[in-house]
């Protein structure tokens, strides 16, 4: 019984949602129900907004998202800051191409409750996609590479520059027509101002590091703490999510991350890039050109060697990309900017081998040929012998 109370305490409850089905939250918005939760006890609502006429705007839509977060003892205040932080940078990039729309952020309950309302996007998220697909064909992978390219563009073009650095296939939503690419969740940008010849100057709270590992730019181990514990800005650039955006398309093509781990919460993933080098992806897929996998290349290079190819901007990824689609690269000519004999592959199989024998059709496995031979060898020999005893 002890045993059982001890377990109790030990797991966290969840926090009670504040609003329910019929609740009118800021006056206008009625909840339909809860669809989901996040960090910091965050309570995910769709909710409709009742001042919109559809009879005016027939095509707008009355759905929209709300999210809700109310301070308590298991909010530090380092986090509450930073989700403070959110709400700011939600309100900027809220009519931005390809971003989640922010409509409204507002504080409520003695200002102990944020309340942000969003753009609810009927679809599913690109993680989810791959996980019904596997991977997806170069055209697809491409368009919307292109548009998600965009969006980052826009957050990189402010002057108070916006660093996602949590882009992930989780945080990039599909409409259902799969036209429509929505990036999402603000929680760890950061906001940095470019200054020429000196150091950079980080406006958002930095005080803890999160994110995903396998989509950590390595460059997260040359930040430099001072005594108060804080960051030093001078490293947090453009390649966090430059990074990000190589392992994602890397993932569209091929369905697999480029460094293979059998833990991906261990943070030791984030130091892989340093040792080895990604898989020739034609190996895996022939009709993968090298234009296209020197684009993931120059995305994801940390070793020191290879630095110099990295992107400085958005807009030479894009310019690549475009180059790559309208066949303006030379097919025959192309070449790997770095060579199979110049890479140091990760001994252990990058591919999960187990897992692709699994999804095998029955007729491509390799007993299923032996079996036909032997049976049609079978009616031969007793065709024959039916002949002969005849």
């Amino acid at each position: 019984m002890a045993e059982q109370e001890k377990k109790e305490e030990l797991t966290p409850k969840k926090e009670d949602p504040l609003f329910s089905k019929g609740s009118l939250v800021l006056g206008q918005y009625e909840i339909i129900r809860e669809i989901g939760r996040g960090g910091m006890n965050s309570i995910i609502y769709l909710a409709e907004d009742t001042t919109i006429d559809l009879n005016k705007y027939p095509l707008q839509s009355k759905n929209v998202a709300v999210k809700v977060v109310t301070k308590n003892n298991t909010i530090t205040e380092a986090e509450w800051i930073k989700f403070m932080d959110e709400c700011v940078t939600c309100n900027r990039v809220g009519n931005l191409p390809n971003i989640v729309k922010t409509y409204q952020v507002a504080k409520i309950n003695n200002d102990n409750t944020i309340v942000i309302v969003m753009e609810y996007i009927d679809g599913i998220s690109l993680r989810d996609y791959l996980n019904t697909h596997g991977y997806l064909s170069i055209q697809e992978s491409i368009y919307l590479f292109q548009k998600i390219l965009l969006g980052i563009k826009e957050l990189h073009s402010f002057k108070q520059k916006i660093i996602h650095r949590d882009l992930k296939p989780e945080n990039i939503l599909l409409t259902h027509d799969l036209r429509q690419v929505k990036i999402i969740d603000f929680g760890i940008s950061s906001v940095v101002e470019i200054k020429q010849d000196s150091e950079n100057s980080v406006l958002t709270n930095e005080n803890a590091l999160y994110g995903t590992y396998p989509y950590i730019s390595p460059d997260i181990f040359q930040l430099k703490q001072s005594s108060e514990s804080k960051i030093n800005s001078s490293f947090i650039s453009e390649q966090f999510d430059f990074y990000s955006l190589g392992i994602i398309f890397y993932e569209m093509l091929i369905g697999k991350k480029p460094f293979y781990a059998d833990n991906y919460n261990n943070a030791q993933v984030i130091k892989l890039p340093l040792t080895y080098d990604m898989p020739i992806m034609s190996d895996i897929n022939p009709n993968i050109t090298p234009a296209i996998e020197n684009i993931i290349f120059r995305c994801i290079a940390s070793k020191p060697s290879d630095i110099r190819y990295r992107y400085h901007s958005v807009q030479e990824i894009i310019n690549d990309l475009d180059a790559v689609e309208k066949q303006k690269v030379n097919l025959v000519d192309q070449k790997l900017i770095k060579s199979r004999k110049e890479r140091t592959f990760q001994t252990k199989n990058v591919f999960d081998v187990t897992k692709q024998k699994e999804r095998e059709r029955f007729y491509e496995k390799w007993w299923f040929f032996w079996s036909i031979t032997l049976f049609a060898l079978a009616i031969v020999i007793i065709t024959l012998t039916l002949r002969y005893i005849e």
